[in-house]
């Protein structure tokens, strides 16, 4: 039976909060002080002006937690400590205020005027762990684990590995150590998930608002990771060569006027031999392709989307490149459009090339072409040395404040929609990245994707270069695909 301390009363003072009442901090009758790298940041429910820092911050990693008394409020469940890391400790301007986490209908309750905050809980035993980064903003990343690991009171180890799925693979076949949390993105979870390298992370309290990316990373209706930022596709424009932005609600026709106006040696540039590229044309001409983990080629939309290709390719307005190629053009000032991703913002705010941004065109006469949300997220390894440890890391990467922390200077896409809120108001590519969210579709987490981009790289240059008919290439990776 749980035992509960005599509590030990501890009273703290802040520059916001010295106009009201002290704060009383407790943990297991000890007095819990505030840790001194404690990071304020806006957070849901807080207001202009306000800070706030996550409940797991502030008592650091539980194996469990069962009493919360916040003022006069006591909140006894056996799921309290899966919830602190969605409850705030805010810094209002007459004290210290609690924003609880979500209700069902995704409303936030908040105590205010607090004097006392008392946790009643197991910490957790495990002291260290290893992490797997990658992608862009990995000094970012490594900061924001390393300080949620000072604040714990916890060693972590953050490596940054080019290639995580074909590492991760190699350690585990030939029997090395693993680290305890990974970062994935969504096309190869199949992989991972086919080789039992990730723990199943159902019984994880996540935000309730991850949205389209919780599909990213399921698979057979079990959630193997916890969606992190998305990446989203645009369209950008040289500014010296496009002097007037694209219209709202454009075209694809309206694209091509405009790019050929421009005189750009390549009108427009991308990398049409990927399925990454290609989708949201097949989505742009009626079908949502993988949604049911099926290409379903005999639909339409693949031969017009084909056609519109072709057609773009033989008429010059559409310049085939791989990635390295397409920069070279577009920062060189030879290309007027190209289709990248929000990842592209800093790298060209970096070296100061003057474009913009925006929304993916319409089908002339159709829907607008559906731009794919790449989401990275954090997995488990299943044979993680920590594994309650790696949990609640994952857990604060999860959170609203977290996830808008890191991906407001990287112009990326959070995950959670109450991160999204927190993102700056004013910043135009922030607006934009936004606004591709809801016309987005998730980069399917089903391992015949995996098969179908493979294959499409190869039948997609035979169709354009004239070696396969349309007909031709869909036949052959139906049979890839077996369908």
């Amino acid at each position: 039976m749980r035992s509960i301390a005599p509590a030990v009363a501890l009273c703290l003072f802040g520059a916001a909060a010295a106009a009201g009442l002290p704060l009383d901090i407790r943990y297991n009758g000890s007095p819990r002080p505030l840790p001194p790298d404690a990071r304020f940041a806006p957070c849901p429910g807080s207001v202009a002006g306000e800070t706030g820092v996550t409940l797991a911050e502030v008592f650091g990693p539980q194996v469990e937690a069962w009493r919360l008394e916040a003022g006069a409020e006591v909140l006894a469940a056996d799921d309290v400590g899966e919830r602190l890391s969605a409850m705030y400790l805010v810094r209002a301007a007459a004290g210290w205020d609690l924003v609880m986490d979500p209700a069902p209908d995704g409303s936030r309750r908040r105590l205010r005027g607090l004097s006392r905050l008392i946790l009643y809980g197991e910490p957790c035993p495990e002291r260290e762990l290893e992490v797997w980064v990658g992608w862009e903003g990995v000094p970012a990343l490594k900061a924001e684990i390393m300080a949620w690991a000072a604040s714990a009171g916890v060693k972590a180890r953050v490596v940054e590995v080019p290639s995580i799925k074909a590492k991760l693979m190699a350690v585990l076949r030939g029997g090395g150590r693993v680290p305890d949390v990974v970062m994935v993105q969504s096309d190869y979870l199949g992989d991972l998930a086919a080789i039992g390298a990730l723990q199943e992370l159902d019984g994880l309290r996540l935000p309730a608002a991850i949205g389209k990316g919780a599909a990213s990373f399921e698979l057979g209706g079990r959630r193997l990771a916890a969606p992190f930022y998305a990446d989203a596709q645009l369209v950008f424009y040289s500014t010296d060569l496009v002097r007037v932005p694209p219209p709202e609600g454009w075209t694809l026709d309206d694209m091509e006027r405009i790019a050929r106006a421009s005189g750009a040696e390549a009108p427009a540039a991308w990398n049409v031999y990927s399925a990454y590229w290609f989708l949201p044309f097949v989505a742009g001409y009626g079908l949502e392709p993988f949604r049911d983990g099926r290409a379903d080629l005999k639909h339409p939309a693949w031969a017009r989307a084909l056609d519109w290709l072709k057609g773009a390719t033989d008429r010059g307005f559409l310049v085939p490149m791989e990635r390295d190629a397409m920069m070279a053009y577009f920062t060189s000032g030879r290309a007027a459009f190209i289709l990248s991703g929000s990842y592209s913002i800093p790298e060209f705010k970096d070296i100061g090339l003057r474009f913009g941004v925006a929304p993916y065109p319409r089908v002339t006469g159709g829907a607008q072409l559906a731009p794919l949300l790449d989401f990275k997220g954090f997995a488990v390894t299943r044979t993680a040395r920590s594994p309650v440890l790696a949990r609640r890391l994952v857990q604060h990467l999860s959170n609203p404040a977290t996830q808008a922390r890191f991906c407001a200077p990287l112009w990326k896409l959070p995950a959670d929609a109450e991160a999204r809120a927190l993102l700056p108001a004013g910043d135009p590519y922030v607006a934009a990245v936004r606004r591709r969210y809801e016309a987005g579709m998730p980069v399917p987490a089903y391992p015949i994707y995996g098969e179908f981009k493979n294959a499409m790289w190869k039948l997609l240059r035979l169709y354009l270069d004239g070696s396969m008919t349309r007909d031709e290439i869909l036949a052959a990776a139906g049979t890839i695909l077996g369908e």
